[in-house]
């Protein structure tokens, strides 16, 4: 074989194996991996449709500072870091143990059944990585509670619902990227729930006036 056929089949093999790796990763409601510029691209706030869904993502320091949202091709970070540039991180020099986090604003209520990150590193007995979900009231830590996927880690939110969610990195040497989301319109209790609800609130207060009474 001609040193020429060499360079060219080296040069198909390369470019062949981030696209069969790709074929192994399930598609998101928001894809970010394998969607994204080569190279780092930043911005303030990019917004992403999916059908009639919309969210905006902006980043922040551990501190509330906004910062540059980081797209790539291997997912969304934040364009600064200790760790890694580019990458969601929080690190020993974080105050609170909190690093960088994402917020996602969504033009509509949602629900958000998984949130998937690449360079996502389980451990044996505890992840490398650590983040927290938060929406409402509610937050939900990331560690080793996920699918041990080979290319992106998923995790399964539950009753995730809500307009606008934050994702930050936690611990001492976290780094990692959001993958993808997988999110539909919440549900709109229809016209009947809420006449069940006023019920249930009239029958409340008569039941206390007969007690004052």
């Amino acid at each position: 074989m001609s040193l020429l056929k060499k360079k060219l089949l080296a040069l198909a093999v390369v470019a062949l194996t981030p696209l069969a790796a790709h074929a192994t990763v399930p598609n998101s409601t928001f894809q970010f991996y394998f969607e994204g510029p080569v190279f780092d691209e930043v911005s303030t706030a990019p917004t992403f449709v999916s059908g009639d869904l919309g969210v905006t993502i902006r980043a922040f320091k551990a501190d509330g500072t906004q910062i540059d949202v980081d797209k790539r091709w291997d997912g969304i970070g934040a364009s600064s870091g200790f760790l890694d540039p580019g990458e969601l991180t929080s690190s020993v020099f974080d105050a609170g143990d909190k690093g960088e986090y994402l917020t996602l604003t969504f033009n509509r209520a949602v629900q958000i059944s998984s949130l998937r990150f690449s360079m996502w590193e389980n451990g044996l007995f505890d992840s490398f990585d650590h983040a927290q979900v938060s929406w409402g009231s509610t937050t939900a830590s990331l560690g080793n509670s996920n699918d041990n996927g080979l290319i992106l880690k998923t995790f399964s939110l539950s009753k995730a619902i809500g307009t606008t969610f934050k994702i930050q990195a936690t611990g001492d040497l976290s780094s990692f990227r959001l993958a993808g989301i997988n999110a539909v319109a919440a549900p709109v209790p229809e016209p009947a729930t809420y006449g069940l609800m006023g019920l249930g609130l009239a029958g409340l207060g008569l039941a206390k006036r007969r007690r004052q009474g």
